[in-house]
């Protein structure tokens, strides 16, 4: 991995933008700071400004594990395209689809509310519904190692047994079968005609993307970390909003409108 504010990231953001490439970015701690309340989670002014404004001339998108419904409330029409629940909610996917991965979430949470309601609210461990997906966050848990395995038990007892993707104090569950990050990313570059795209995330959900090493695609990770696939990495999430700046200012003659 590389820090992309150097004269070789800079270069290569330039080179996007003289082809038709799609800019696609997870929300939480990517375009968002992290924050201790889940529903906290706001663009900065700057974010929103730069955003709006790239996507005026370049098809952007965020792919986030919140819900389509979530994103829009806190992005409005800054962006372009929004694909929830990691890649498997939007219109991507079939009605067909979209139904049987509902059923089994809905199952599983049932499941849950009645095996073991009374220990997730003693323990502080959190459960988002997303319709297509759910997650268990223990991120305000007092006492963190039992949060955790809470959680194990819970996944444990699951059937059919889901894919469970790590995030920053939450763990992010989904049918098998579920579509992610990586597919999304490029079923959006063909329907969009994209022979290029840009992607932004910060952490285990983002690696179905890193993880295809498609030259086609320039990865960036908030945070290097060791054993990421992503191509380049940035310090901190408020590095974010100079990259966007590099986007919008820059004075390539040949960007395509």
């Amino acid at each position: 991995m590389e820090y992309l504010l150097t004269e070789t990231g800079k270069a290569d953001l330039r080179a996007l933008l003289r082809e038709q490439s799609l800019y696609a970015f997870d929300f939480d701690g990517t375009l968002a700071k992290i924050v201790r309340e889940h529903h906290a989670a706001r663009l900065s002014r700057p974010i929103r400004l730069r955003l709006e404004a790239l996507t005026t001339h370049v098809p952007t998108a965020i792919i986030s594990g919140r819900s389509v419904e979530d994103l829009r409330s806190r992005v409005g029409t800054a962006v372009s395209h929004l694909i929830g629940n990691h890649g498997s909610e939007g219109p991507h996917t079939s009605p067909e689809e979209r139904q049987h991965v509902r059923e089994i979430s809905a199952g599983w949470l049932q499941s849950i509310d009645e095996r073991f309601q009374d220990e997730l609210t003693r323990s502080g461990v959190v459960v988002e519904d997303k319709s297509y997906s759910f997650s268990l966050h223990y991120r305000t848990a007092d006492r963190r190692d039992e949060a955790r395995a809470l959680i194990a038990r819970i996944i444990a007892d699951l059937s059919p047994p889901p894919r469970i993707v790590l995030g920053k104090s939450v763990f992010n569950v989904m049918p098998p079968a579920a579509w992610h990050k990586g597919t999304a990313l490029l079923e959006y570059m063909r329907r969009l005609d994209c022979r290029r795209a840009f992607y932004a995330g910060d952490d285990e959900t983002d690696e179905d993307v890193f993880a295809l090493r498609d030259p086609s695609i320039l990865t960036v990770r908030i945070g290097k970390k060791k054993g990421s696939a992503a191509c380049y990495f940035l310090n901190k999430q408020a590095e974010m909003a100079e990259v966007l700046r590099l986007l919008v200012e820059t004075d390539d003659p040949n960007r395509r409108l």
